[in-house]
């Protein structure tokens, strides 16, 4: 079984079971299982002459709650790009899981800075971007690799 299908199977177990919980008011909280997958990557930054970024290891976090996908990248800081499909006050988050790739897209709604996570499910390819402030400008740093299942 492709190891992307069986993190989504125990995800909706996990949002299964906290809805159970959550609706007859058994759990004093709920939490959401983090599943954590090591990830080799490189970056570029396209509006400086698609300047690359040193090649890095970062480890992808991933969450499910409900229908909401929280998607976490750790690493150095240009790498660093969290996201979710919940939409709040602050952000409109959007979730852009299909059959053949799971992720999730935020906006900032006052700022308009923007990031991305998208999982490609076989193999596993990480493509992601956010929007920093470079030099009084904003600029996108675009960030691509290759996951590792690890159960």
């Amino acid at each position: 079984m492709n190891p992307v299908v069986a993190v989504i199977r125990r995800w909706t177990k996990v949002s299964a079971l906290v809805g159970v919980c959550l609706g007859a008011g058994l759990c004093g909280s709920a939490w959401a299982q983090t599943f954590k997958m090591p990830c080799d990557v490189e970056g570029t930054i396209p509006s400086l002459n698609d300047r690359k970024l040193d090649a890095a290891k970062v480890v992808v976090e991933i969450q499910s709650l409900g229908k909401n996908v929280f998607l976490k990248i750790n690493g150095p800081k240009l790498y660093q790009v969290q996201v979710t499909s919940l939409a709040t006050e602050e952000f409109d988050g959007k979730n852009l899981t299909t059959a053949k790739e799971m992720g999730a897209y935020k906006k900032h709604r006052t700022t308009g800075l923007e990031a991305e996570i998208r999982l490609e499910r076989e193999p596993i390819v990480l493509h992601a971007f956010h929007d920093v402030s470079y030099h009084g400008k904003i600029t996108r740093v675009h960030v691509d690799g290759v996951c590792t299942y690890t159960p």
